[in-house]
């Protein structure tokens, strides 16, 4: 550190305790320049110039954000409920048994109660449940689950393990009419499907 004189403004040794340039005894302390200091030397048109544009930067962070937090999210749909209107024919029950077990690879139109379909070609995980709990579940490919019971809301969260570009729809159905639908293109996309029968 130097030492200035106040005097003349010669620059002296911190340890000197009087000007070598006109003798004038030198302060004790050195004065360190702060931020104010600084602050105070900027003309006001520099500091206007700083003050707006922190005000800008501020202001586009903060329009940004709450963009984000209200658009919704490009790569996921939503499809509203529809009733399924097929009959299935009762004189074939073996054939129609068979495709509403808990992995078949499409729902039955004459399946009764709740199921979750997953439907996408690649690997997903996941997990689904009622009031009562949850259940992790995996797999490669299409696949109904049958949830047990009569639980009145059901849910299921699934997602792409492979990051692969198909899409990923997740189905909530009951008595075979779709009650909630949604998908995502988005690879690792993450689906959320909720039914309540209230």
């Amino acid at each position: 550190m130097v030492k200035v004189c106040p005097n003349c403004k010669t620059t002296n040794d911190d340890s000197s305790s009087f000007c070598q340039n006109c003798g004038t005894e030198l302060p004790e302390k050195t004065s360190k320049e702060g931020f104010m200091s600084k602050w105070n030397k900027q003309s006001t048109g520099a500091k206007a110039v700083i003050i707006i544009a922190g005000l800008c930067c501020i202001g586009l962070i903060a329009v940004v954000g709450f963009g984000a937090m209200v658009s919704p999210d490009k790569t996921t749909t939503s499809t509203s409920p529809t009733t399924n209107t097929t009959s299935t024919p009762t004189a074939n029950t073996a054939s129609s048994s068979s495709s509403s077990s808990s992995s078949s690879s499409s729902p039955s139109s004459s399946a009764t109660g709740i199921q979750i379909v997953v439907d996408y070609a690649g690997e997903w995980q996941g997990s689904y449940g009622d009031e009562t709990g949850q259940q992790s579940v995996q797999g490669s490919g299409p696949k109904t689950i049958s949830v047990s019971g009569s639980p009145s809301i059901v849910s299921a969260v699934m997602q792409k393990m492979d990051g692969g570009s198909g899409t990923l729809t997740v189905k909530i159905l009951k008595d075979g009419s779709v009650k909630q639908s949604k998908s995502t293109s988005a690879d690792y996309g993450v689906v959320t499907a909720t039914y309540s029968s209230f």
